[in-house]
C-alpha cells in the first residue's frame, strides 16, 4: 500500500513538472524540450510496467498486455533520443497496438445477442465520428496536399487506423462494462486511451499544417497526459488487489459517447460549410442534417430513459424489481462496512393471496398488490428501497442504520398500516408476513442476508394468518435443516 502511494506521488510530481515545462516551452521555444519529454515518457512507462506486472499476477492476461504496452513505452524514448524518427514511429504504433490488445483481453460480462449488437452499433457510431474528426483535421488534409497514391496513403494511414481501432475498443469497453479490474483503474485506462487518441489527432493536424517543429509541445502534452493516466491505472489496479471490487456495470457517462460522436460529425459538416463561404448547396443540407440529428437524439434519449425505467421497475406496482434490489443491497453492505453502519433487508409475503386470485380473479389480485405497494411507499423511509420480487413477494432494503431497532420500527409501521381494502365492492383484508435480517458492519453478503430474511418471513408466516413480523435468529437455521 505504501509503495502504491509512493508511485502515485512520483507520478503526480513528474507530471506536474513536465506539464509546467511543456507550457513554458510553448512560449520560450526551449531547445531541449523534446529530450526531456521523451525521458519523462520513459519514466512513466517504467512505473507503469512494474505496476502492471504486479497487477497481472491476479488480474489476468489483460494487464499482461498492458505491461507489454508499457515496455514499448520504455523502449520508445531510446530511439527518439537517438534521433531515429522512423523507428520512433514504429514503436508508437506498437504501443497503440499493445494497448488495443489489452482492451480486447478485458473480460466482458455475459449479455444477450441483441445487447452485443447494440453495443457494437453504438461503438461504431463513435468510430465513424472519430474517422470524420481525423479526416477533417489531419488525414484528409494530408492526402489532399500530397496526392491520392499508395505511397502517400499507406504510411499516412497507419497511425489513424490503429488509433481508430483503439477508439472502437475503448467505446466498446465503456459501453458494455467489464469485470476483474477495479472500476477506478479501468476508468483511468480508458481515459488514457482517449487522450492518446487526441494526442495523435493533434500530431496529425500539426503534421498536415507543417507545424510539428514549432508546436510539438501541444502533442507532447496529450501524450504525457495519456502516459500518466495509463501508469496511474496500473498503480491503481495494483493497489486494489487486496480489496478487489468488480465493475460489471457500464459507466453512466459512456451512454452519451454516441451522442457526442454525432454532435462532432454534424459540427464538422457545419464548419466545413461555413468555411466554404456558401450555404448552397452543402450549407443548407448540413444545417438540415444537424437539426434532424438533434431531433432523433432527443427522441432516442426519451426512448432510452423509458427502457431503463422498465428494466429496473415492476410494471404492475411501479416499485423497484430484483435488479435494483440486488444492486442496492450490495452497495449498502459495502458502504456500511466502511462507515460502520448496519444494513437490513426485509422479505415480505402476502397471506391468503392465492385465495384472492382463486375466488375473485387475477384482476382483483393485481389490485391487492397495487394497494400493498402503496402501503410500502408510505411506510418505508426515503432512504430505503421497497421492491417487488415477483408474485406476492416483496422486499425492502434499509441501508445506513445506526441501530437494528430502526429496521424493527419500519416493520412495525408496515404491520400497523395494513387494513382491509375495498376491491370490486368487496372488503378484502391485507395481511402479510415480514421477515427481517440485519447485518452488522461488514458481517454479511447480499445472498446471506436475504436468506436470513427469508427464513424469518417463514417463521412469521408459521405464527398465523394475521400480519406478523419476525427477526432472524440462529435457531431458524436449525429448524430449516430439520424440516
Amino acid at each position: 500500500m505504501s509503495s502504491s502511494k509512493g508511485a502515485y506521488l512520483g507520478l503526480g510530481l513528474l507530471y506536474a513538472v513536465v506539464l509546467a515545462l511543456s507550457v513554458s516551452a510553448l512560449f520560450t521555444g526551449y531547445q531541449h524540450y523534446d529530450q526531456v519529454a521523451e525521458a519523462a515518457r520513459g519514466v512513466f512507462g517504467l512505473i507503469g510496467l512494474v505496476a502492471a506486472i504486479r497487477a497481472s499476477r491476479q488480474a489476468g492476461p489483460a494487464w499482461r498486455a498492458v505491461a507489454l504496452s508499457f515496455l514499448v513505452l520504455v523502449v520508445s524514448p531510446l530511439f527518439a533520443l537517438a534521433g531515429r524518427t522512423m523507428v520512433d514511429d514504429v514503436t508508437h504504433v506498437a504501443f497503440v497496438v499493445a494497448l488495443l490488445l489489452a482492451l480486447q483481453l478485458f473480460p466482458l460480462p455475459a449479455t444477450t445477442r441483441r445487447e452485443r449488437w447494440k453495443t457494437a452499433l453504438d461503438a461504431s457510431v463513435v468510430l465513424v465520428g472519430g474517422c470524420m474528426l481525423l479526416w477533417y483535421f489531419s488525414f484528409g488534409l494530408y492526402i489532399s496536399q500530397h496526392g491520392f497514391s499508395g505511397s502517400v496513403i499507406v504510411p499516412a494511414a497507419v497511425n489513424p487506423i490503429a488509433d481508430l481501432a483503439l477508439l472502437f475498443s475503448v467505446a466498446r469497453v465503456l459501453l458494455r462494462g467489464t469485470h476483474g479490474s477495479t472500476p477506478r483503474a479501468l476508468r483511468m485506462l480508458t481515459a488514457g486511451a482517449l487522450v492518446l487518441f487526441a494526442g495523435d489527432a493533434v500530431h496529425g493536424y500539426l503534421r498536415s499544417h507543417e507545424l510539428v517543429d514549432t508546436n510539438s509541445p501541444w502533442q507532447f502534452i496529450c501524450w504525457l497526459t495519456a502516459d500518466a493516466l495509463l501508469a496511474a491505472a496500473a498503480v491503481e489496479q495494483c493497489r486494489g488487489l487486496n480489496e478487489r471490487r468488480e465493475s460489471r456495470r457500464r459507466f453512466v457517462a459512456a451512454r452519451f459517447m454516441p451522442f457526442v460522436a454525432i454532435a462532432v460529425a454534424n459540427g464538422l459538416m457545419l464548419t466545413a460549410a461555413v468555411r466554404s463561404g456558401s450555404l448552397w448547396p452543402w450549407g443548407g443540407l448540413a444545417l438540415g442534417g444537424t437539426v434532424i440529428s438533434v431531433i432523433v437524439l432527443i427522441r432516442q434519449t426519451l426512448v432510452q430513459q423509458e427502457s431503463d425505467e422498465r428494466a429496473v421497475t415492476d410494471g404492475l406496482t411501479g416499485l423497484a424489481n430484483r435488479v435494483p434490489f440486488r444492486a442496492t443491497s450490495n452497495r449498502a453492505l459495502e458502504r456500511d462496512a466502511r462507515t460502520g453502519k448496519h444494513s437490513a433487508v426485509m422479505v415480505i409475503d402476502l397471506n391468503g393471496f392465492k385465495g384472492i386470485n382463486d375466488t375473485l380473479g387475477h384482476k382483483s389480485g393485481d389490485l391487492v398488490l397495487v394497494e400493498f405497494a402503496r402501503v410500502l411507499r408510505d411506510c418505508v423511509p426515503d432512504w430505503g428501497l421497497p421492491c417487488r420480487l415477483g408474485g406476492d413477494e416483496f422486499s425492502v432494503v434499509l441501508p445506513g442504520l445506526d441501530f437494528p431497532e430502526q429496521a424493527y420500527d419500519v416493520a412495525g409501521r408496515i404491520a400497523s398500516s395494513l387494513a382491509p381494502v375495498v376491491i370490486d365492492g368487496k372488503l378484502i383484508p391485507l395481511r402479510a408476513s415480514v421477515g427481517i435480517a440485519v447485518s452488522a458492519p461488514g458481517e454479511l453478503t447480499h445472498d446471506v442476508i436475504v436468506h436470513r430474511a427469508d427464513l424469518a418471513m417463514y417463521r412469521a408466516k408459521a405464527l398465523g394468518p394475521e400480519t406478523r413480523w419476525a427477526v432472524w435468529q440462529e435457531s431458524f437455521e436449525q429448524d430449516s435443516v430439520a424440516a
